[in-house]
C-alpha cells in the first residue's frame, strides 16, 4: 500500500544507472545479484574476485555431509585439486560434487554481504573469511560467525573497481555524468579525488553546478585539515579524512533535526505492519505473556481461553500477538520483537526503497542533499533499516503545500505526489515544478515501477492512524520555514 517514486535529475540518474548496473539493486526488486552457478553439468560454484596473495582458498562440498577445506593446487574446467588443511592433496570431478565455496580476501573496508546456511544475510564490511569464521562489521560493531554456519561471503566491488567502472563510461561530451561522478566521490568522502575530477570537469565543460560543487569540496578540504584522523587514503597523504559529525554540519542548519529512528522505533513500526495473512517470525517473552493474562483477565477473548490460561505460554508467538491485537492490549506492543520484516515494509524495501526511490528520489542533485527544502531524504547507508524506516515516516508526514496531494495516498495511490512527480508533465495531474536537471522517473502511467509502488501501498495497514512514534520530518533553511509533518494521531485499530 506505498508506492512511491520521485524527481529525477539528469546527472544523478547517470552515476545511478552506471552503478546500477556494475553494482546497485536490481530493477526486479531484488537488493542483490544472485550467485553466480556454472552450468548444469557442473557443480554450484560461488565465485569470489581473484586472490591477491597465496593460492585460492576453497570449500568443496562432495555431498551435504562432507566437504572438504583447503588450497587449490590445481584446476580446470573438469578438475579440481585441493591440498586440504590435512596436508592430503585430494582430486575431485567438478561434475561429482554438491558446491565449489571461493573464500574471499576482501580489501579494507570493502563492504559484502555474508549468505547464511538458514537462507538470511548479515551486510556489512567484511573483515576477514576464514577457514574458520566470517567477520563482518555492521555499523561498527564486529560480529563472528562460525563457519558451519555460514554459507558463503559475497563481496560488493571496492571503490576502486567502482571508480575505475565510472571513468571508463566517461566521454568529453558527459559533462553531467562527469559532473555526476564528482558527486559520488564527495559521497564516497574522497575529497581529494572528487576536487580532481572537478578541475579535470571545469577546464573544459564551466557549468555553475560544478562549480558550486568545487566550492563544497575545498571548505571540505580545509575542514579535514584540521583534524587528526589519519592520512585521505587516495591520493592527498596531506588531507585527513573527515570526522562524520563534522561532515553533517557542512549542511544548511534543518529547521527541524529529524535524525534517524533507534532501532525500537523501527520494531514498533513493524509490530503495526504486522500481515497475519503473511505472518512474519516473532518472539514474545514469558513476562509478556504473563502481563497479557493480569491485566486482561477480564476482557471477553481473555475469558473465551477458558480457565487454563497458561496453555498460552505454550502457543505459537504469532498467536499471542494476534490475540494482543485482539485485546488492544497497546501497552505490550513494544515488547514484541519482529525478528523478520513483515510483508508489506519488504516491498517497500525490495521494490521502493533500495530500487529507484534512492537512486532516483534521494540523489545529492534531488532530494538527498541540503538543498531539498522541505522533503529530504536520507541516503547515506540507506541499506540500514534506521534509515530505510525514518525515510517511510518522512514520506508519510511530510506536507509541501496544503493545496497539494500528500506525498504517499493510501487511499488512491496513483494520486500520490511521488507518482504524479516521476511522471512526464504531458500525463501528470500534478506535474512537477520546472526545476533545471529534472527529467520524469516513469515513462508512463503503467510503468513497473509505479506497479511496484501502487503494489507497496495497497500492502500497508489500513486505515492509515498513525505510529505512535515521534518524529517529525527534518526541513532545510534553503525555503522559508513552514509546517513539515502533522502530528501522528491516536491509533484505534492497533
Amino acid at each position: 500500500m506505498h508506492r512511491t517514486r520521485l524527481l529525477v535529475p539528469t546527472i544523478a540518474v547517470a552515476v545511478a544507472a552506471a552503478v546500477m548496473t556494475f553494482a546497485g539493486p536490481r530493477a526486479d526488486g531484488q537488493d542483490e545479484p544472485a550467485p553466480s552457478t556454472a552450468p548444469a553439468v557442473d557443480p554450484p560454484v560461488v565465485e569470489a574476485p581473484p586472490a591477491d596473495t597465496g593460492p585460492a582458498r576453497v570449500i568443496v562440498r562432495e555431498s551435504r555431509r562432507n566437504e572438504i577445506m583447503g588450497h587449490v593446487e590445481l584446476e580446470d574446467e573438469d578438475v579440481i585439486v585441493v591440498r586440504a588443511l590435512d596436508g592430503t592433496m585430494q582430486r575431485f570431478a567438478k561434475r561429482r560434487v554438491v558446491q565449489i565455496i571461493r573464500l574471499t580476501r576482501p580489501a579494507p573496508g570493502q563492504r559484502g554481504v555474508v549468505v547464511l546456511r538458514n537462507g538470511q544475510t548479515r551486510d556489512g564490511i567484511i573483515v576477514d573469511d576464514d577457514f574458520t569464521h566470517v567477520t563482518v562489521e555492521i555499523e561498527g560493531v564486529r560480529t563472528r560467525l562460525k563457519r558451519e554456519f555460514v554459507d558463503h561471503v559475497r563481496l560488493e566491488p571496492s571503490f576502486d573497481e567502482r571508480y575505475a567502472h565510472l571513468k571508463a563510461m566517461l566521454r568529453p561530451d558527459m559533462p553531467y555524468r562527469h559532473l555526476a561522478l564528482c558527486q559520488w566521490l564527495v559521497d564516497q568522502r574522497r575529497y581529494a579525488l572528487a576536487e580532481e575530477e572537478l578541475l579535470t570537469l571545469l577546464r573544459d565543460h564551466p557549468i555553475a553546478e560544478g562549480q558550486e560543487l568545487l566550492t563544497m569540496v575545498r571548505a571540505q578540504i580545509a575542514l579535514t585539515r584540521t583534524t587528526k584522523r589519519g592520512p585521505d587514503p587516495v591520493r592527498n597523504p596531506d588531507v585527513t579524512a573527515p570526522d562524520p559529525n563534522r561532515t553533517r554540519n557542512t549542511l544548511p542548519r534543518p529547521e527541524t533535526v529529524g535524525g534517524l529512528l533507534n532501532r525500537e522505533e523501527v520494531n514498533l513500526i513493524r509490530v503495526f505492519e504486522i500481515d497475519f495473512n503473511y505472518p512474519p517470525k516473532v518472539a514474545v517473552r514469558k513476562e509478556t505473556i504473563a502481563h497479557l493474562i493480569q491485566e486482561h483477565s477480564t476482557d471477553k477473548e481473555m475469558e473465551s481461553l477458558g480457565p487454563d490460561r497458561t496453555a498460552l505460554y505454550r502457543a505459537p508467538p504469532i498467536d499471542i500477538v494476534r490475540l494482543m491485537f485482539k485485546l488492544k492490549a497497546r501497552e505490550l506492543y513494544e515488547d514484541i520483537d519482529v525478528i523478520t520484516e513483515p510483508h508489506a515494509l519488504n516491498l517497500f524495501r525490495q521494490r521502493v526503497h533500495n530500487t529507484w526511490l534512492m537512486n532516483n528520489c534521494a540523489t545529492s542533485r534531488c532530494h538527498g542533499s541540503p538543498g531539498a527544502g522541505r522533503f529530504f531524504l536520507h541516503r547515506r547507508n540507506y541499506r540500514d533499516e534506521r534509515v530505510r524506516y525514518t525515510n517511510l515516516l518522512i514520506l508519510e508526514r511530510t506536507k509541501l503545500d496544503d493545496t497539494m496531494p500528500p506525498l504517499v495516498n493510501f487511499e488512491k495511490p496513483l494520486e500520490s505526489l511521488i507518482i504524479q512527480y516521476g511522471l512526464p508533465t504531458t500525463i501528470a495531474r500534478h506535474p512537477h515544478p520546472p526545476v533545471r536537471g529534472w527529467s520524469p522517473a516513469f515513462r508512463r502511467l503503467e510503468d513497473r515501477m509505479v506497479r511496484w509502488g501502487v503494489e507497496w501501498m495497497d500492502a500497508m495497514l489500513q486505515p492509515r492512524l498513525g505510529y505512535p512514534v515521534e518524529y517529525e520530518p527534518p526541513v532545510f533553511a534553503v525555503e522559508p520555514a513552514a509546517p513539515v509533518g502533522a502530528d501522528p494521531p491516536e491509533r484505534s485499530s492497533r
